[in-house]
Formats: C-alpha cells, structure tokens, sequence
C-alpha cells in the first residue's frame, strides 16, 4: 500500500488541555491553554532514523515516515522560546535554536524523545529566523535576519562551541524592484493590502517594503542553496526563493527561477518560510507554511518533492500542489509523486441538517479556505450531504474542519466544556463518513465517532476506491463541543468520461513597463472545471504552477524582470488533464 499526503499536511495535535487555572463554570476567555495546531515556519531535519519538525509552535511534532505526524513531549523540554524555531543535526546533537531580536541561545539532545534539551552556548547575540548548517568538512555557520530593513545574515560559528568565529556578514537584501515575489502586498500588488475575509478591497500600503527572512541553507552537487521568504507571512503570496555560491557565506547570485516554492491559486496557498532536507532514500523535500484564512485556520505545513536539474536549477513540484500525493518508499522522481487522483466535489450540490446564515453549504465545495460552512445548530449529529452528480471512482476524502467564534464560544457560563472534570477535558474531532451510490443505501466509508485524534485537516485514502455518488459527514463531536464548521469537504478519484478540450487562444500580455507583472487570457475549454497555468524560465522548466477556478484569466506581478518566461494552460476536470501549448511571454 502507498503512502498518501494531502496538502496541507494532516498533524495530529494534543488533544487533552489543562484548565486549572480557570473559572469553572464561567468559561475560559484568553487563560485558556488550548492546543497549539499552528505549524509555520517548519523546519524539519532528519535525526537518527526519525523526522523532527521545529518552527513557530510550542516544542516539536515527530514522525517515522513524513505521512503521519505527532506532537513530541508535553511540558518544559528546556528549548529556547520563540518563533522559527530551527533544529539541525551538528555531530551527535540535535541541535536547537529560537528567535530574539535581543538574546539568542542554543540547546541540544542526543533523544528528542527524552523531552529533554540542554542548553550549552550563549554566543552573545539576538537573531532571528535562525538556520544553522553543518558543511561537509564539519564547519558551522549560522544564518538569520527576519526585517523589512535589514537584510539575511551569515557568520560562521565554532563547531564545538557554536560561539561566532570572525564577523557576520550581508548575505541577502531585499530587491523588490526587480524580483517581483518580494513585492508586499495582496498578490505582489502595493496598492492592496491585506484583504480580511470577505473583502474585496483594502487600503494599500503606507510601507511597502517586504519582509526577508527564513533562511535556510544546504549544498547539493558542490553547490550552496541559500534560501530565504518574502514578502510577508500572512499573505498568501508567501514564497520561498534562493541564491546561489560556490562558497557557504558567498558571494551569492540570484537564481532566476526564484521564487522555487510557491503556491497561487487553488484551496491552500502560499509556501513560504520552509526548509529542505533529504528524506532516507535521498529524495529531497520542501517543507513550507500554507496560509488558511477562514475563522481560526492558522498556518499549516505543506510538503513538496524538491529537484535539482541538469543546470543545478532547484524546483519543487507543486503542480496540483493541494490534491492527493504519493511520498515515496525508494528512490523517486521527483515529478513523479501526484496521485493522478481528480478533484471531483468543485462547486458541487450539497445540503445539511442546517446552515448559519451567510455560511451555506456551497462553501463546502468552492475550494477556497477563506469560506466556511457552519452549521446552525450546536449539538451532535449535525451531518452534510454532497452529490458528485455521477457514480464516481473516488479514492480520497480530504476534511478540514474550523474552530467557529471560539472566543465567543468559551465564554458562554456553564457551557458543556466547562463543566468536565479535568481529566476528561478533551478536544477531539469525531466523524462518520458514509457513501451511496443510490441515495439510499449507505455504507460506511471511515468511523471516527470514538476516536481521541484531534486532526482539523484530515485524509481519508481508499486505494482500490468507492464507486460512489453521494457522500454523507456526520459529526459527532468538535473541539469545545463547538458548532460544526469546515472550510472544505474535498472529494478526489476519477470519473468516467472525457477530459476537457484544450485550451485556446491562450494570450499572454507582459507589463511593458513592469516586467514583474504579467496577464494571461485564454476561452473557455468545453467540459473544464479548472485550469493549471504552467510558467517558468524556459520552455522545459514550467517548474511553477497556478490553479484556476471558476476563470479564464490570470494576472500575476511576482516575475523577476529582464528574465524571459514561458506559459502552458492545461484544462482539468474529474476525467483528467488536457496540456495545452507552450508560449513565450511577448
């Protein structure tokens, strides 16, 4: 049996919390301890057979085989405080370092799982976005800088004391001017800022200068990756891109094909901030914040096959960066992971046992995690039901469930958490998923009802598949004994049938005054549910993709200038892909 991701990636989280020091009775307001599910900033490193993840969250999440993830150890693991926190592998220790623009520290374990770290060096400075690397001759160097005016940092540090050796250096600085993923703004677009949820217009921005930060080194092929994010992590825009060295505190120079980690479009985006690491067959991977902006969605992993070319240009696949993916149990290509599986629930009908004004059902299937459906009533049993409008193959289910108004909620005197003895103060999703073919007999596809998992983006994978047209989600319990609430109810397989026509008269107008900025229009194809605009340096390096729904345009201001681009659009529906033409960018 393969092993199946869904980006974001599915992390169980701590799903037992301490409300001691609360009022009984009366709620819990902001003293509330609620486990923390917010994964950005990650920064994942293989250590001693097993994968850690460290980055902007309380302590670490573990897993054995980059599918299934737990949270390490509760308590105090004596690990610096901070955001991006980083762990790197430095002789026999894991090493691990925080974020502080005043004080920073090291702290080390040879067993992660001990939940014990020591600390053992104090170099004497604050830094923040840390990334350590260990050179193949045993050299340190620590890399950092996290501002919209400063620029990304690098000194080497003592092997055996990681105390700084010699002066820090300028490595990186922002050149928003030029490359445009760094451009702050909704879309790389200045002129509109942060759009909350529901908006359509914001103001722009006073200051608009992004933010460089996360970096994150490794060598491949005798070659220094420094990698960095822009423009800002609450946008989703968020991107990885690189410069390249021959030596690990440069000179550096840009490398055209940044940003190499970003995802437009489609139901999760953004993939800044990450990390890159090989994995035991020496595949490589792209770890990454994914941005969800319905109520209560924070920032959450994505994980994406990372590759190197003929031309040492660096790549992550993120084609249908959100669908179902394999993760590979050998060496693997890295193009070679997407499941093949389609979406089949866009924009399909459903209904429920009922509906929050303004938060219908259709939300369940617009793939888009800025919406939310929720249900009306807060009490156990509440259920959806979608129609695929065929008898399909369906060969996975992705759930993504939202804490609705959760301040609100645990304010309310003697609700039912409240009230629970402290041992059993649990926060837990619980489900039963069920399929037709007839709308009449159902069977269960995945029982949840008495799990303890507290997962708010769940995967269920039929590998041999459901021949099924209807599908039904009862939910038994939520965190807080909350309302139910999702941001999507995701359906993908095949279906029988055609693919879509290809796409025509596909036009690709370049800013002639901003060469950041490009447009592309293209007619309807019969028969499509979707579209994925292929780009990229050169007609054989279409490394980046943007999904499109509901659409047949495309304007994007993230390009580097002076840099030639090629664009393919593929038409996709639940029967498969139809690839379009490559043309250059006139």
């Amino acid at each position: 049996m393969s092993r199946y991701i869904c980006n974001p990636v599915s992390m169980n989280a701590a799903n037992l919390i301490d409300t001691s020091s609360a009022s009984a009775g009366f709620g819990f307001g902001a003293r509330l301890d609620v486990p923390h599910r917010g994964f950005g900033d990650p920064a994942v490193v293989r250590f001693k057979g097993r994968y850690y993840v460290f980055g902007s969250m309380r302590g670490f999440w573990w897993s054995d085989d980059l599918v299934t993830w737990y949270p390490g150890l509760s308590g105090d693991l004596g690990v610096m405080p901070g955001a991006a926190g980083d762990g790197r592998v430095v002789g026999e220790w894991l090493v691990h370092s925080a974020s502080s623009r005043d004080h920073s520290w090291f702290t080390r374990t040879k067993d992660p799982m001990s939940g014990k770290f020591e600390k053992f060096s104090d170099p004497g400075f604050g830094f923040w976005d840390p990334a350590l690397f260990t050179d193949d001759d045993g050299r340190v160097y620590l890399y950092w800088g996290c501002h919209n005016v400063t620029p990304i940092w690098g000194i080497e540090m003592d092997h055996e004391t990681l105390m700084p050796v010699g002066e820090r250096q300028v490595l990186i600085s922002m050149d928003p001017e030029h490359h445009g993923f760094e451009r702050n703004g909704w879309n790389n677009d200045p002129s509109v800022g942060f759009l909350r949820v529901g908006e359509t217009d914001a103001p722009g921005l006073d200051y608009s200068a992004p933010w460089i930060e996360g970096s994150y080194m490794i060598k491949h092929d005798g070659k220094y990756y420094l990698q960095y994010a822009a423009p800002a992590t609450e946008l989703q825009v968020y991107s990885d891109g690189y410069y390249v060295s021959d030596k690990p505190l440069g000179p550096f120079t840009y490398a055209d094909n940044s940003p190499f980690s970003t995802v437009r479009g489609g139901y999760y985006q953004g993939a800044g901030h990450g990390s890159t690491f090989e994995d035991e067959y020496g595949n490589w991977w792209h770890a990454s914040s994914m941005i969800g902006c319905a109520p209560f969605s924070p920032r959450r992993m994505g994980l994406f096959p990372v590759g190197f070319d003929a031309d040492g240009v660096m790549y992550c696949d993120q084609k249908y960066a959100d669908w179902p993916h394999t993760v590979p149990e050998g060496p693997a290509d890295p193009d070679s992971t997407f499941a093949g599986w389609m979406l089949l629930s866009w924009n399909c009908p459903a209904r429920a046992s009922s509906e929050m004004e303004g938060h219908g059902t259709k939300y369940l299937t617009d793939e888009n995690s800025r919406t939310c459906f929720v249900a009306s009533r807060r009490r156990a049993g509440e259920w959806v039901e979608l129609d695929l409008g065929s008898v399909d193959d369906v060969r996975a289910v992705q759930l993504d469930f939202c804490d609705w108004e959760r301040t609100e909620l645990l304010g309310i005197p003697f609700h039912h958490f409240s009230m629970l003895p402290e041992k059993e103060r649990f926060i837990r999703h619980r489900w039963l998923l069920e399929g037709s073919a007839d709308g009449k007999d159902w069977a269960v596809l995945c029982d949840k009802r008495e799990t303890d998992t507290n997962i708010p983006n769940d995967l269920v994978v039929f590998e041999e598949g459901k021949r099924v047209r209807w599908l039904r989600l009862t939910c038994t319990e939520m965190p807080f004994f909350n309302v139910f609430a999702m941001t999507g109810l995701r359906v993908f397989g095949h279906r029988d049938g055609e693919a879509p026509a290809q796409a025509e008269n596909v036009e690709i107008c370049r800013d002639e005054k901003d060469g950041c900025t490009v447009c592309l229009k293209w007619d309807e194809s019969a028969g499509a549910d979707g579209y994925n605009v292929l780009w990229g340096i050169a007609p054989d390096k279409l490394y980046h993709s943007t999904l499109v729904y509901g659409g047949t345009e495309l304007v994007m201001h993230c390009l580097n200038d002076s840099v030639p681009y090629f664009f393919r659009v593929d038409a996709f529906n639940g029967s498969g892909i139809t690839e379009g033409e490559t043309k250059a960018a006139e």
